[in-house]
């Protein structure tokens, strides 16, 4: 069985889709990470209201209503006019992950897990058959990446956390995540998917003008 999943982890302006209207293949959704047009940044902290887990992956101290704004920007392609609204994630030095008794301060986390989302492999239908991920990106002009600096924007962990399935970055990428690390205009400005081998597969240059849309199918059963 063919199946969509609808996925969301940001560090910028996005909007997380359902199957685009034109799109002939008719697929069940498992995960719906769009949000409402009736959402506020407070819907974020309440477990029952918001498509993501309160809890996970913020800095210490830090609530989703201080990290997540609504913008009013363009529909993206696969949200519905008057129905859903875009969503942005925002860090900075007060993004420190606590993990066990340290802080990391080597890097800045602000990531979105869908609530309904289970770590054991084979646990949901999102790591079984095919699945495809869909996402939407846009650029917050005022608020710029630097991409000096690398950006994970979308990634499927391993259940026993020593990988990605895939990864989606923007920016500079750290050698431990793709050696050597490659400080060039034309490979920073770019949008990269990695495999779990974190070899580069895909890029297309990062627009800051527009919407850009990606997909990544999964094969668990042909693995």
């Amino acid at each position: 069985m063919w199946k969509h999943l609808f996925t969301a982890n940001f560090a910028l302006a996005l909007a997380t889709p359902q199957l685009y209207r034109r799109d002939p293949v008719q697929c069940p959704i498992i995960f719906d990470g769009r949000v409402s047009q009736n959402s506020t940044p407070v819907s974020f902290n309440i477990a029952d209201v918001s498509p993501y887990s309160t809890q996970y992956v913020k800095g210490e101290n830090l609530t989703w209503s201080q990290i997540i704004f609504l913008p009013n920007t363009t529909t993206s392609r696969f949200d519905t006019l008057g129905v859903h609204r875009s969503l942005e994630v925002t860090i900075n030095d007060h993004s420190l992950f606590r993990s066990g008794q340290r802080l990391q301060y080597g890097f800045r986390r602000a990531g979105l897990l869908l609530k309904d989302d289970k770590n054991a492999a084979g646990a949901d239908a999102a790591d079984q058959g095919v699945v495809t991920f869909h996402w939407s990106v846009r650029q917050d002009v005022s608020k710029p990446m630097n991409l000096s600096h690398e950006y994970m924007n979308v990634w499927h962990e391993k259940a026993d956390y020593s990988g990605n399935q895939f990864t989606f970055v923007g920016g500079v990428v750290l050698p431990v995540d793709a050696a050597p690390a490659i400080d060039a205009p034309e490979e920073k400005n770019a949008w990269r998917i990695q495999n779990a081998k974190n070899e580069f597969l895909f890029r297309t240059p990062i627009r800051n003008d527009a919407w850009q849309n990606f997909a990544v199918q999964l094969d668990y059963t042909n693995k």
